[in-house]
């Protein structure tokens, strides 16, 4: 999987890596342009979308080819800076909370280039 961004890195590490929070989100994607503002708002600078996410949880089947596009979902993938961490977080739970989906939250590393 390639494509993670969001916020400027704060602090340079000798190694070149940043410490951050990675955040995985699926959401229907009847709702992804109003989760994607939400988190812009938060301070989240970038994120990749991976249109077309299809899976099983407790709204059943979600199919990547239907049609109608009620039943698809995309998943929202971005990295972002410790300091401004909580605050993307809150903002995609209250999102979540509206819209529903999934969001998992990791630590990762922000490789510098």
């Amino acid at each position: 999987m390639v494509g993670v961004m969001a916020g400027e890195p704060s602090k340079q590490h000798d190694d070149g890596m940043q410490p951050m929070k990675r955040l995985d989100i699926v959401v229907d994607t009847l709702h992804l342009s109003r989760l994607l503002t939400k988190l812009r708002q938060a301070g989240a600078t970038g994120y990749t979308v991976m249109p077309n996410a299809s899976g099983f949880g407790d709204r059943g089947d979600q199919r990547a080819d239907d049609v109608s596009g009620v039943s698809t979902n995309a998943c929202v993938m971005l990295a972002v800076p410790l300091e401004s961490a909580p605050q993307v977080i809150e903002a995609a739970r209250v999102a979540l909370r509206k819209y529903g989906g999934v969001c998992m939250v990791s630590d990762c590393q922000w490789l510098e280039h």
